[in-house]
């Protein structure tokens, strides 16, 4: 399943991913390499838009700096607004969103810039793009360079996206100074993170940031997918950065399947693979590893909430969400608004009934687009904390919860358009699409 969504494979076979040999001398933000015309036939994008891939300068857990990859989608035409802060007459400004992408794997050939369909296509990037904002994909340290990955560690991955605009901006001045984050998942802690970050370490032009489906206590997630594959990556992260011992909480096959997985740069479709017919009792020979010291000690240092905000923060939240759950969510927004520092920032909890994990981001996309259009038309947010819910006003029997389809990226359209849409009995005909070949 994932090898022909992967730009590259092995990753290590396209040079932009190589470290330069002088990127100690480089400053966090900093470009250090820079492709301002990605090859956009290798990717499955949206017609009419284009990329730019690009290495700058992060720093780690120990505040060292490390190589970062990224890449921008770029639309067709940029959006402007009624009221525009983006430019004086003649300049062409495109309005940036950084996006904080959820779980794609924890290696380095997971990296999304290295996925032809940028891993979220129509669920945010791609309609983004379409509607006119310049997507700035951060990758995390790690994803695509050769540096340990530190899955759902947030205020490192936020290090990342803000790292990334501050370089995506000085070498496209004409991507906007003003700026909102958004992320998914992971990137939903992420993008929860961003704004702590802005609160304390700020880099201008910040307008807000959307976290969807965030689980901001990552290691103590509750939902029978977390306690499987998810878990599994985040102890690798654990062992790193608190010294987990790994042979002591795994069975030894699910220990060694995980590693096959990751030795041969397999992301998120092999792990699932991997742990298909297990549950965490198979998996693991202390269950209660979360509860362990390290990972006390790592949601400690690295779980969003409860901390001041830097901008607006917009959650968004499926209320039938089976991957992180909405206890989560709920219990972040609670201790964030709890906050005192926090009185005078807009902070708005939006619950999309009934949907799912990956189906909310489609339900909830006309508000969350209005949220980011509002933004840049600094329209004046309610301060302190709200609480919204959206839901459809047809019968719920009769409204699609399942994401039944994904981006294309093995065949040409002609014979997606053939094989998917037409009676095996007729594939052999020739419709005026594709001469059949049963």
């Amino acid at each position: 399943m994932e090898l022909p969504n992967f730009v590259t494979y092995p990753i290590q076979d396209d040079a932009f991913y190589s470290t330069p040999t002088n990127f100690t001398q480089a400053s966090p933000g900093q470009i250090v390499k820079l492709e301002v015309l990605t090859n956009v036939t290798a990717y499955d994008v949206p017609p009419g838009t284009s990329l730019s891939r690009f290495m700058y300068a992060s720093v780690d857990d120990k505040n060292q700096t490390v190589p970062a990859t990224g890449i921008i989608l770029w639309p067709f035409t940029p959006k402007t607004f009624p009221y525009n802060p983006l430019g004086t007459a003649g300049e062409t400004k495109y309005p940036l969103v950084a996006w904080a992408h959820g779980t794609s794997g924890v290696v380095r050939q997971c990296a999304v810039s290295n996925l032809r369909n940028l891993q979220y296509d129509f669920r945010s990037v791609f309609t983004l793009a379409n509607v006119g904002y310049a997507v700035v994909l951060a990758d995390y340290a790690g994803l695509g360079t050769d540096v340990p990955f530190n899955y759902l560690a947030y205020k490192l991955h936020a290090n990342d996206v803000v790292y990334s605009v501050a370089a995506a901006q000085s070498v496209f001045p004409e991507l906007s100074a003003e700026w909102v984050s958004f992320g998914h998942s992971e990137g939903g802690g992420v993008a929860w993170a961003v704004g702590e970050r802005q609160s304390t370490s700020p880099i201008p032009g910040f307008l807000g940031t959307v976290a969807a489906a965030p689980p901001p206590f990552p290691s103590a997630t509750t939902s029978n997918v977390s306690n499987s594959v998810f878990q599994a990556f985040l102890s690798f992260t654990i062992s790193h950065l608190y010294g987990l011992d790994l042979a002591s909480i795994f069975k030894p096959v699910p220990l060694q399947a995980l590693q096959y997985v990751e030795s041969i740069g397999g992301c998120n479709d092999a792990g699932y693979a991997a742990f298909a017919t297990f549950n965490a009792s198979d998996i693991y020979s202390i269950v209660s590893w979360p509860m362990s010291q390290p990972a006390v000690d790592f949601a400690a240092e690295y779980s969003v909430s409860g901390k001041p905000l830097g901008g607006p923060l917009l959650i968004v939240q499926g209320s039938a969400d089976t991957v992180v759950g909405t206890v989560g969510a709920m219990a972040g927004y609670n201790a964030t608004c709890a906050l005192r520092e926090n009185a005078g920032v807009s902070v708005q909890y939006v619950s999309v009934n009934d949907q799912d994990h990956n189906p909310s981001l489609y339900a909830s996309q006309r508000f969350w687009l209005q949220w980011i259009e509002d933004r840049f038309n600094r329209l004046p947010l309610q301060e302190g904390c709200s609480m919204a819910n959206l839901s459809s006003v047809r019968p719920v029997g009769s409204v699609q919860l399942a994401e039944r389809f994904l981006v294309e990226y093995e065949k040409p359209w002609v014979t997606i358009f053939s094989a998917t849409f037409l009676p095996s009995w007729l594939w052999k005909l020739d419709l005026g699409y594709a001469q059949g070949t049963s």
